[in-house]
């Protein structure tokens, strides 16, 4: 039984240590099937499905609203630091629209940067990761703006030219990323001077400092605060600079900061973000929306179509009209959009017929068409994996059958072993480390490996803990219980380790069971829920480390059944 237990140990931990690295890299290395050449109409759903008046020919943008717009992109801003510590965008909130956006996820800097300049989110522009070479495949707002024959300025970090295929010239800085000290100033002087020299139509400065203090000091540290003080009275001077009676300045976020520093979840420190809509057609007021509707609402301020994969309509109540024909353009992309969407979520397992008949033909709009046929694929998908999930599920109650069968103290003594474990490891994770299931519990990339091994580590001194109690009730269940050394028990228990470990990973197991079959472990066309995909790698982790503690453990349980006072006890009145 020792030899066995051991065998399915090792064999759960290089199984899990398998999907874990199958898991992570479907996500880092996402392929959006969205991102493809937008052809001209045909009869393909989308033309099926569009409605009559919101025809995917497009019709041309309205007239300018806005002779030029200046987009602020402040890295890593927090929505209430930028309340309490920013009073020059306080100032800019009185003169327009005060917004909370919310960021898609990954809340993490490429992918979000993305998101802003094209509208497109991670499903479908493919950028999930700061690790993401390459140019990215979407279309930006800068593409926009030259397709339309607007002048252009960029002031940024060197990055922008390998993502959005930024250029150098005259209507362009880009500097490299700030390893120490304050780079926003100077960006700030170049975004000045090149709109003096250029005087561009659309304007994106993007300032790295604060989210640099946020990684290293934490969003709720003094050193942040001052930070984004600095960047206020920058941000203050730019539009103090380039303040005129056509110029409408909008200022955002790409994620937020945790407390201690870091971003990637889903805290409301990291996804709530400011959005500032002010100066010429931005009318007053509060509000909400999403981080994708920044770009096509600068579109329509442009006068010019939203990026080709923006997935939402602008945020017309920052805009001081209310006329359905200066929004024509926008909400025709928009279905479009959606239509081309749907179609690319139908692929080839589906056709219009599984639309319910109330859907089938013009008179439905395109979001709630592309709503129901992603929840179609999603209950397909579930419906198709739930077998494989149930065969995990019942691998696992099969073995805790029989180790319960071969012995029910063992079986039980497993469980309080797991109990124990459990105990621990969520204590060390959750209480003593203030740890959630969120990227953001790692701060920044470069910790990854190392939050991993620490969580590894964690799991072994839990796993010895856990086998450890088993080992200390095992022999509370027996009337007359024997010790290791005594003829025909040491088997028992040393085979007692590799039950508990066992235990523990079947548990773990289970809930990434559930995983699988809600989410699966391809990622092919839709980003999972990160909370719990970042859940179940830390399961599948546990699993891995707990195949090293199966192969030591016999010598606890050992040592504790030798000297065990209820065993010593037993030994003597035998």
């Amino acid at each position: 039984m020792l030899a066995l237990g051991l065998a399915a140990c090792l064999a759960t931990a290089y199984g899990a240590y398998t999907l874990a690295g199958y898991s992570w890299g479907q996500v880092v290395g996402y392929k959006s099937p969205y991102v493809r050449p937008l052809e001209s109409p045909d009869a393909t759903l989308s033309a099926i499905y569009v409605p009559a008046e919101l025809n995917p020919s497009l019709p041309n943008p309205e007239p300018a609203l806005s002779g030029r717009v200046v987009l602020v992109v402040v890295d890593g801003m927090r929505e209430d630091i930028s309340r309490s510590a920013m009073p020059g965008l306080n100032t800019l909130r009185g003169y327009g629209s005060d917004l909370t956006l919310t960021v898609p996820q990954p809340s993490l800097s490429f992918p979000n940067w993305t998101t802003i300049l094209t509208g497109a989110p991670q499903t479908i522009s493919g950028v999930t990761t700061n690790w993401y070479t390459g140019r990215v495949l979407a279309p930006t707002l800068m593409d926009a703006a030259r397709d339309a024959g607007r002048r252009v300025a960029i002031v940024g970090p060197t990055d922008f030219g390998e993502l959005y295929g930024v250029a150098s010239g005259p209507g362009v800085s880009l500097r490299p990323w700030p390893k120490s000290g304050y780079l926003s100033g100077t960006l700030v002087d170049d975004a000045l001077r090149i709109a003096k020299a250029t005087d561009p139509q659309l304007l994106v400065v993007h300032l790295p400092d604060l989210d640099e203090a946020g990684h290293e000091y934490g969003g709720a540290s003094s050193q942040y605060r001052e930070v984004a003080a600095k960047i206020d009275v920058d941000v203050a001077r730019l539009v103090s600079g380039l303040q005129r009676a056509d110029t409408t300045f909008v200022v955002v976020a790409d994620h937020g900061h945790i407390d201690t520093g870091g971003h990637g979840g889903w805290e409301d420190s990291v996804v709530k973000v400011p959005g500032i809509f002010a100066g010429a057609s931005a009318t007053l007021g509060t509000g909400t929306g999403r981080l994708e509707q920044v770009a096509p609402t600068i579109a329509v301020l442009e006068g010019m179509r939203a990026p080709a994969y923006a997935s939402d309509t602008a945020l017309r109540s920052v805009l001081a009209t209310t006329s359905a024909v200066v929004f024509a353009a926008d909400v025709a992309h928009h279905a479009a959009f959606q239509g081309r969407f749907t179609d690319t979520v139908l692929g080839h397992s589906f056709s219009k017929l599984d639309l319910p008949s109330d859907m089938i033909g013009r008179a439905v709009s395109a979001d709630k068409v592309a709503a129901f046929v992603t929840e179609r694929r999603l209950s397909t998908e579930r419906m198709q994996r739930a077998p494989y999930s149930l065969v995990i599920v019942g691998v696992v109650l099969a073995v805790l059958c029989v180790v319960g069968f071969t012995s029910w103290q063992a079986l039980v003594s497993a469980l309080a072993g797991t109990a124990a474990y459990y105990a621990l490891y969520n204590g060390l994770f959750f209480w003593l480390h203030r740890f959630n299931w969120s990227l953001s519990a790692f701060n920044t990339e470069t910790h990854v490996t190392a939050f991993m091994n620490g969580r590894m580590v964690e799991t072994v001194v839990a796993g010895f803990l856990g086998v450890a109690v088993s080992a200390l009730v095992y022999p509370l269940l027996r009337a007359v219980p024997k010790g290791p050394r005594v003829r025909g028990y040491l088997g028992g228990w040393l085979a007692l380790a590799p039950a508990t470990v066992l235990a523990i990973q079947g548990t773990l197991a289970v809930q990434v069971a559930w995983y699988l079959w809600w989410y699966g472990a391809r990622v092919s066309w839709v980003i999972p829920d990160l909370k719990w995909g970042f859940k179940a790698d830390l399961d599948m982790i546990q699993m891995t480390a707990l195949g090293a503690v199966a192969v030591l453990a016999p010598v606890v349980t050992y040592l504790i059944g030798r000297y065990h006072p209820r065993v010593r006890v037993g030994r003597m009145t035998s």
